[in-house]
């Protein structure tokens, strides 16, 4: 074989090396449950094949409840023309636990192989589903978290707030108060007001219009049924650092695994690191019946990327559907209220500027569109670099 021949050869292995890399999904990315003293149960969760590869992988447990944990399985094979694979495990509780989170979780991993096709120590790519335990606290306890974004003219305050006690929580409600850089109060006022009941969640919301522009610090007193609690925070309020352009769906099927690719701008004069997208979908009764999150993402300053994440529809009817779709990083969250249209074919998502329907099969997805890239810029470097090696040798 000829020293040009070998060059080609190299270039190419290294290519359909990288082209080989791939990645796993895991729907739900997080089971969460009420603690019951010895429950038992079994809890499902489907391993998405995303680029379809013939994969093995293995399976372990860790965290702090992984003895109340057992596996189906510790090894699981996947084909190429298998999507998914739903794994199982089974948990069983202890009589007693603190009152609080306690969390578990399953590690889906890819061993590395030897030259010689043996697995050795080290992995090439791990995906975790989480477990939550939460054990309500005597009498009336509640936990909050502070959001804090600009959109459309305005400074919005949300303010997650979870009932962990034992009974319900009739009236809650927040102050706000805002200082400036100098540490100077410039303004006060307050939330709506809710109920939550026992094991729950809801939330609070205070708009300030016009939106804050420049450096402040938060404090939050949300003052639950005689209760209090505090919140503080500081802020850098600018215009919106990041925008979600676009949702695709793509061969939507009822009753499937469904691919959500979410298209986010950074607007920002910095990379944005730890991108992901969180969706949450109600039922008709505004109950939150899915919650799914994609991986991180690092996106560079003014430029775009596809957030992926996966929906199992397993049991979702036809209808349509109120759903809050963030986009999170650092400590800041961006939030965009849409509608999920489901039919038995088709995903309409409504309120990105514009309906995206998801009905139509086939086609090249993104990946396989920047290894297409990847391989002419090689092919180009190479004709290029044996074209002016010739040119120098004829001279």
């Amino acid at each position: 074989m000829n020293k040009k021949l070998l060059g080609f050869f190299i270039i190419f292995i290294f290519i359909f090396s990288f082209v080989n890399v791939y990645s796993l999904g895991l729907s739900p990315a997080r089971t969460t449950i009420n603690f019951e003293p010895g429950l038992k149960k079994t809890i499902s969760f489907s391993i998405i094949n995303s680029e379809k590869q013939d994969i093995n992988l293995e399976l372990y447990t860790r965290g702090e409840l992984l003895s109340s944990i057992s596996l189906e399985r510790d090894k699981v094979s996947l084909s190429k023309d298998e999507e998914s694979r739903q794994v199982s495990y089974s948990i069983v509780l202890p009589e007693k636990l603190s009152p609080g989170l306690h969390t578990a979780e399953v590690i889906i991993s890819q061993p590395s192989e030897s030259p010689s096709g043996d697995s050795y120590i080290g992995t090439t790519l791990a995906v975790a589903t989480q477990l939550y335990i939460n054990v309500p606290y005597p009498g009336k306890y509640a936990e909050a978290d502070l959001n804090i974004l600009n959109k459309n003219g305005e400074t919005d305050f949300i303010i997650p707030v979870s009932n962990k006690g034992e009974f319900d929580l009739v009236s809650i409600k927040a102050n706000i108060d805002i200082y400036n850089d100098k540490n100077e109060k410039i303004n006060s006022f307050n939330t709506n007001e809710i109920s939550i009941n026992s094991k729950n969640k809801g939330e609070l919301i205070g708009i300030l219009k016009p939106a804050l522009i420049g450096n402040y610090k938060a404090i939050v007193t949300i003052i639950y049924d005689g209760e209090t609690l505090k919140l503080e925070k500081e802020f850098s309020s600018y215009e919106q650092g990041i925008e979600l352009q676009q949702v695709e769906v793509k061969s939507f099927s009822l009753g499937d695994i469904a691919k959500f690719e979410m298209l986010a701008e950074n607007k920002f004069n910095q990379e944005l690191e730890n991108v992901y997208s969180q969706t949450n979908i109600y039922n008709d009764k505004n109950e939150l019946m899915a919650d799914f999150k994609s991986q991180t993402y690092n996106i560079p300053v003014n430029s775009k990327k596809v957030l992926t994440s996966y929906w199992d529809t397993k049991g979702v009817k036809v209808g349509t559907y109120a759903s809050k779709i963030f986009l999170k990083y650092s400590d800041k969250s961006y939030e965009k209220q849409v509608q999920f249209k489901v039919s038995e074919n088709k995903l309409e998502v409504i309120g990105v500027g514009y309906v995206i329907s998801s009905s139509s099969s086939g086609g090249i997805n993104i990946v396989s569109i920047l290894i297409i890239l990847v391989i002419i810029l090689v092919l180009l470097n190479i004709f290029w670099f044996f074209f002016f090696r010739k040119k120098l040798k004829d001279k």
